[in-house]
């Protein structure tokens, strides 16, 4: 499957364009991710010394990489146990569901790549289009970081947090094929430094 190539079409006021879709948190946990996955991007970037019109894409890539989920029933991303390949068929589609939501409200840019390609993975095993390394833009790259980081050290429905010793060790595994190597070096400088916050108050 080819790769989504976006139109050149102006991109209008990101919030403005997320209000008229009726974003609006599921419940205060989703809402917590992703502003801490927003704050890690922006993190991650500040180490690899990207400009602050870099750091504000990462930002708006953070808080609306799930935006796809909106259309994910509350059965199947509060499910307590395993989900049958159905609901796993329409969790992996929740990308793409993003994707069709910000082009509705005229959204074309490296915030909605990255919202897409969030999931996607340097070998080549994540979704939705399989897309290798190189292949898979920057921001896409380091929300992919945030995110697994996030999501290993928050408590979901079928498992509770992991430590942050573990969710290193995972992230420093995956940084040999899967995760992009100097975004995961960048998070742990960040989490190193002393005035990293990324808890909510």
């Amino acid at each position: 499957m080819a790769a989504y190539q976006p139109a050149h079409k102006p991109v209008r006021n990101w919030f403005d364009a997320v209000v008229a879709l009726g974003l609006r948190v599921k419940d205060r946990e989703a809402r917590a991710h992703n502003l801490r996955v927003a704050r890690l991007c922006v993190h991650i970037g500040r180490q690899t010394s990207m400009s602050a019109s870099e750091l504000r894409i990462l930002a708006r890539a953070g808080l609306m990489h799930d935006i796809g989920k909106l259309r994910i029933p509350d059965s199947v991303l509060h499910k307590s146990n395993a989900l049958d390949e159905s609901e796993w068929t329409l969790m992996r589609a929740h990308p793409e569901m993003g994707l069709t939501l910000l082009d509705r409200a005229g959204q074309s840019s490296r915030e909605v790549l990255a919202v897409l390609y969030h999931h996607e993975r340097l070998d080549g095993s994540g979704y939705p289009y399989g897309l290798k390394a190189e292949g898979i833009p920057i921001e896409a790259r380091i929300v992919a970081v945030a995110d697994t980081y996030d999501a290993l050290t928050s408590n979901r429905p079928y498992r509770n947090a992991c430590s942050d010793a573990h969710a290193r060790r995972v992230l420093a595994e995956e940084a040999r094929s899967r995760l992009d190597a100097r975004a995961v070096d960048a998070l742990f400088r960040a989490l190193a430094a002393p005035r990293t916050h990324v808890a909510l108050a």
